[in-house]
């Protein structure tokens, strides 16, 4: 029988790995980790232990823990087996090609989006974005694209949690909820400098067959170079390749539109 309780173990574990991920190349140390998880040093020194003899980390020779190769194996074969990726894999190369910009594929994971794939723009200028990173749902296009069409229970859940803004141009409150109706009318988001200042993207849902969102392309550039009427004109085209993508999982669209608001 189910309990419906989490582990505060395997709560405080990803909680170790996630901080190892956001810490870059560099890595960090334990007296770090032992602070970001909120835990004295000798409780992280016993998880670390047992992540570093499964290989979900590594250590390097200064001390500071990295991920590890167990991880990579994993994340390996889920990409391999991912059906949406394999589906709109077709869909970003032709993306990038007609844009010239950046491409990405997300997932929504809790109250962030997760890059499981990129194909990078041609131009000298590029992004800084990597697959599996994670970035706010609140205040990316792929998150918004995301958020506006989940169903009501989950999207308030999400609304509900405190939203930092990133930059000046973050949208929240009534601000926010405000930008949702619209994505939901028109069925495309705009990230207008509100993740990272001087980078602009345009983003579109991807419906799985129950009609929720399973995940979002978004093309990115530099805002100097892709203004917000440029998003508005490649919204079309890309929303159609989105609901191609859609139909190749499986999704089958009502006659009265593409979308299913909630």
């Amino acid at each position: 029988m189910k309990s419906g309780r989490k582990s505060s173990s395997v709560d405080k574990a990803f909680e170790l790995i996630n901080a190892v991920s956001e810490s870059g190349r560099a890595g960090i140390t334990l007296g770090e980790l032992a602070n970001r998880a909120g835990v004295a040093v000798s409780t992280a020194h016993r998880y670390v232990t047992s992540l570093l003899e499964l290989g979900v980390l590594d250590r390097d020779a200064a001390g500071a823990f990295h991920l590890g190769v167990t991880l990579i194996t994993l994340a390996g074969q889920y990409l391999e087996e991912d059906n949406l990726r394999a589906a709109a894999r077709p869909y970003l190369l032709e993306l990038v090609e007609l844009s010239g910009e950046t491409v990405h594929l997300g997932i929504p994971v809790g109250d962030h989006i997760v890059y499981v794939d990129k194909v990078e723009s041609a131009k000298s200028i590029r992004l800084v974005s990597r697959i599996g990173s994670r970035a706010p749902m609140h205040c990316t296009a792929m998150g918004k694209a995301v958020l506006a069409l989940l169903e009501e229970r989950r999207s308030a859940e999400i609304l509900a949690r405190s939203h930092d803004r990133h930059t000046p141009r973050t949208l929240v409150g009534d601000t926010l909820l405000a930008e949702l109706a619209t994505v939901r009318a028109q069925g495309f988001a705009i990230d207008d400098e509100e993740n990272e200042e001087g980078v602009r993207c345009v983003g579109l849902p991807i419906m799985n067959t129950s009609g929720q969102p399973v995940g979002a392309l978004s093309v990115s550039a530099p805002a100097n170079r892709f203004s917000v009427e440029d998003c508005r004109r490649l919204a079309p085209t890309a929303l159609a390749m989105a609901a191609d993508i859609g139909r190749r999982i499986g999704y089958t669209a009502p006659r009265n539109g593409e979308f299913v608001p909630h």
